[in-house]
C-alpha cells in the first residue's frame, strides 16, 4: 500500500515546485507573443474596436502568418517544469530523488507533472489575452465569415457558437504547451543544460516545419497544422480526437525514451 502512494505524493510535490514565478510568467509571455505578432494592428483595439475581433488576433499569431505563437510560445512551455532535470542533476540531487522513489515512478512524475505545468501554463496565457482582448473588441465578427471558411472549426463560427471554437483552440494550445514542454524535457537527458533545454522547443518546432515540408507530408496529416487550428484531418471531431491521440502517443513514447537515457546516464556515471 505504502509503494502505491509514492507516485501520488511524488506528483503532488512535484506539481507544487513547477508552480513558481516561472510559471506565473508564462502567461504573459503568450501574451506578449500574441501582440507581437500583430503590434500593428494592436492599437485598433482602441482607435476602431467595431472593425476589430478576438479571432483576428488569435488567427494572426496562431493559426496563419505568426512567428511568435508558432516557434516562441512552445519555448515557454518548457520553462516551467522541464529544466528541473538539468536543475536536479547538476545540484547531485538526482541519486538522492531516484533512492526514494526509484527511476520509473521518478520518470512518470516527471513527465507528468512537465506535460501538465506547459500545457496549464501556455492555455492560461492564451485564456488571459481573450479575456484581456475581449473588453475592448468582440469575440468575433461576423463579416470575418468568408476568411475563415477555409480553416477547421468554421461550423462553430458560422452557427454563432464562439465560445466553442475558442474552447476548442485553448484545447489544441493545451496540447501544444504539453507536446513540446515533454520534447524539451527529453532533450534535458540528453543534454543537462537550462538553456539548451529551455531554446530546444524553438529549434525544434521550426526544424519540424520545414522536415514536413522536404517529406511533402499532406496538409491534412501534419499534427503541426492540426494543432494551430490550421488543419483539419476530416470533420472537427475528428480532428480534435486525432490530436490529443498522437499527442498522448508522442508524450508517452517520449516518456520512455527519458526513461531509457535516464537508466543509462544512472548505470554509466
Amino acid at each position: 500500500m505504502e509503494n502505491k502512494r509514492v507516485l501520488p505524493r511524488l506528483f503532488g510535490a512535484e506539481f507544487k515546485r513547477s508552480l513558481t514565478v516561472r510559471f506565473l510568467l508564462v502567461p504573459v509571455g503568450v501574451v506578449l507573443c500574441i501582440c507581437l505578432d500583430t503590434w500593428n494592428q494592436i492599437p485598433f483595439m482602441w482607435t476602431s474596436p467595431e472593425t476589430m475581433d478576438v479571432y483576428y488576433y488569435w488567427c494572426n499569431s496562431f493559426i496563419f502568418g505568426g512567428f511568435y505563437g508558432i516557434y516562441v510560445v512552445p519555448m515557454l512551455a518548457a520553462l516551467p517544469y522541464a529544466v528541473s532535470f538539468c536543475e536536479e542533476y547538476n545540484t547531485n540531487m538526482l541519486r538522492v530523488l531516484l533512492m526514494k522513489a526509484g527511476k520509473k515512478k521518478y520518470c512518470m512524475s516527471k513527465v507528468l507533472t512537465t506535460f501538465l505545468s506547459g500545457a496549464l501554463s501556455v492555455s492560461a496565457g492564451g485564456i488571459t489575452f481573450i479575456l484581456l482582448a475581449n473588453f475592448f473588441v468582440q469575440l468575433f465578427n461576423r463579416t470575418r465569415l468568408p476568411e475563415t471558411e477555409a480553416f477547421p472549426y468554421y461550423e462553430f463560427l458560422l452557427q454563432g457558437n464562439v465560445a466553442c471554437y475558442f474552447t476548442a483552440v485553448i484545447f489544441l494550445l493545451f496540447l501544444t504547451g504539453g507536446l513540446w514542454a515533454t520534447v524539451a524535457l527529453l532533450v534535458s537527458s540528453y543534454f543537462p543544460n537550462i538553456y539548451v533545454t529551455a531554446a530546444s522547443p524553438l529549434i525544434l518546432s521550426f526544424l519540424t516545419g520545414r522536415a514536413y515540408l522536404v517529406l511533402k507530408i499532406p496538409v491534412r496529416l501534419r499534427l503541426d497544422l492540426w494543432l494551430q487550428g490550421r488543419s483539419s484531418a476530416g470533420t472537427d471531431q475528428l480532428t480534435i480526437l486525432c490530436s490529443a491521440l498522437v499527442v498522448l502517443g508522442l508524450t508517452v513514447g517520449f516518456g520512455i525514451l527519458f526513461y531509457q537515457k535516464l537508466k543509462r546516464r544512472v548505470e554509466n556515471e
